[in-house]
């Protein structure tokens, strides 16, 4: 019963993923542009939900990661409040990592 049941999930799986698959795209590098600068998505949070976002963009990696720890570091110091984040960078294929995109050591 239980490889019966194993068996069909594969099939289902599998006739499921070969359904997915769109048609190939051609993808011109043309145009196409990687981002220049680190974004800083700052999420505040007031007794465990979602109060607002702050958004804030930096030229360091090294920067963007400060803003973040110290925005956590002082979130915290408000009653009930706290605060968490992420730093992105979107990057295309061939584009070259400059000194500001390693996080590094000061």
């Amino acid at each position: 019963m239980i490889k019966v049941h194993k068996l069909f999930i594969v099939c289902l799986a599998a006739l499921l993923s070969s359904c997915a698959n769109p048609p190939p795209v051609e993808q011109s590098n043309t145009g196409i542009q990687g981002d220049k600068f680190w974004t800083l998505d700052f999420f505040h949070f007031y007794k465990g939900k979602q109060a607002h976002t702050e958004t804030l963009k930096f030229v360091n990696r090294r920067d963007c990661f400060d803003a973040l720890y110290q925005m956590q570091v002082d979130s915290k110091k408000q009653s009930g409040h706290s605060g968490a984040g992420i730093c992105t960078k979107r990057f295309v294929e061939g584009q070259k990592r400059t000194q500001d995109d390693l996080l590094g050591y000061r």
